[in-house]
């Protein structure tokens, strides 16, 4: 995730340029200077050989095995693994929907990319006869410098989105430049097109003076039919490290946990909250009528009392430690081995992309029950609330993102909704049985 002028933690929100937030393992590949928790959350080796991997597509030599092995390559989560995990219901690929995943330059090629992804995975193809890719470049194939490549970020987004949605139809709006403008211009690009379900927003700015203006959150209130999904960032919360657009009102903040077991049901011992998950209020948005009637309603008075009645992040949550439960992308032809909250925004986009299909089966209109809602974070948080059917949210019990030096009451995952994990990670087929 980018955030406004560059160095490895620290993001300057004067400037309004975005940090990428992605840890990765491998080096420095797309998140070199400008990216927020590369240091921290990096693996120590690379995935697998890249030699062996630059020629083939089969079973690699590989030279990791994450605490979490999964069945992906070099025992990495794989996208059946999550799906899973998560309860994905397998009828519901996103067909006839659109996620945009909106970024800034990158170096790669990712259609090429996505297509190796899905070959390893057997994921369709996105080619003439199946247009399921399509890049807009508002960069004009600008050049991209090392030091901000965002290549990392776009295999990331494209290829897990199509992994959890893989008959959706996957639009890349590539933005002039990582400044903050340029990518809220992409934004407004990618709602203008068709069948757009969702929009992924794997970056973000420190909390800046107009956030709430009509240009920023206003901006977004326009679209209530649409799911925009952002990452809270990678340095955890250190009390004054929030994010924008995950902490604007009208925006889905996706917090990170870490997956210790690929057992089911989800508890405090399969997931915990992770180290590094951006969470916490927000400096200067006023806390949402959906999030106080549910904390009321909840008779949870701990995040009411204690963050001054400010917008609290994340909503929800999904897998992102890259050291023990990371996922995989390919880059150029190469493996490599990914996570930190970029990964959960564009699986909950597919999660959207799902969903849309899943209503339109029942006779609904997802872009009706949004707008009736307010958006999704109402939708969302109505159906924890009620909880009628089961439960859509699998509770995060334990862990803490506290990045500072003291005490931190909101640092702590818990039962119910936190500021950590939030109201938790997705069960999608209960979630999906609601409506």
């Amino acid at each position: 995730m980018k955030s406004a002028s560059l160095s490895v933690t620290i993001c300057t929100a004067s400037a309004l340029l975005v940090c990428l937030l992605i840890s990765s393992c491998g080096g420095s590949s797309g998140t070199s200077a400008s990216s927020v928790g590369n240091s921290p959350s990096a693996l120590t080796t690379q995935i697998n050989d890249p030699v062996a991997f630059a020629t083939s597509y089969s079973n690699p030599v590989s030279v990791y095995s994450p605490p979490t092995r999964g069945s992906g390559i070099a025992g990495t989560l794989s996208p059946s693994d999550l799906k899973v995990h998560y309860n994905f219901p397998t009828q519901y690929t996103g067909s006839g929907q659109a996620i945009a995943i909106v970024v800034a330059p990158g170096s790669s090629n990712p259609l090429t990319d996505l297509n190796a992804f899905s070959r390893y995975y057997n994921l369709p193809q996105c080619t003439n006869t199946n247009p399921c890719f399509t890049m807009i470049d508002l960069s004009n194939a600008a050049r991209v410098s090392p030091s901000n490549d965002w290549a990392v970020e776009i295999a990331l987004d494209t290829q897990w989105a199509h992994a959890m949605a893989p008959a959706a139809q996957i639009i890349l709006v590539q933005a002039k430049s990582s400044n903050l403008s340029d990518l809220m211009a992409a934004v407004g690009v990618a709602v203008r097109q068709r069948n757009v379900v969702a929009v992924s927003m794997s970056w973000g700015a420190l909390e800046f003076n107009n956030e709430t203006s009509t240009a920023y959150d206003g901006f977004f209130a326009q679209y209530p039919n649409i799911a925009f999904i952002a990452s809270t960032g990678d340095t955890g919360n250190n009390g004054h490290n929030q994010i924008y657009p995950a902490v604007s009102p009208y925006v889905t903040a996706v917090g990170g946990t870490t997956v210790h077991s690929l057992n089911l049901p989800i508890t405090g011992s399969t997931e915990s909250a992770w180290a590094l998950g951006g969470g916490g209020p927000s400096v200067l948005e006023t806390i949402p009528a959906y999030q106080n009637n549910y904390l009321i309603a909840s008779n949870d008075m701990t995040v009411l009392g204690a963050n001054g009645r400010r917008r609290a992040i994340p909503d929800v949550a999904y897998n992102a430690d890259a050291n023990v439960s990371p996922v995989a992308v390919i880059i150029k032809g190469l493996w490599q081995g990914v996570g930190g909250t970029s990964e959960g925004a564009p699986q909950w986009a597919a999660v959207m992309a799902d969903f849309a299909q899943y209503l339109q089966t029942k006779g609904e209109s997802y872009q009706r029950l949004l707008t009736l809602s307010n958006g999704l974070n109402g939708l969302l948080y109505q159906t924890k609330l009620e909880q009628a059917g089961g439960v859509s949210f699998f509770d995060v019990t334990s862990g803490t993102d506290n990045t500072s030096n003291s005490a931190c009451i909101l640092c702590t995952a818990s039962k119910g909704y936190d500021e950590v994990s939030g109201l938790g990670v997705p069960n999608v087929g209960i979630l999906f049985g609601h409506f």
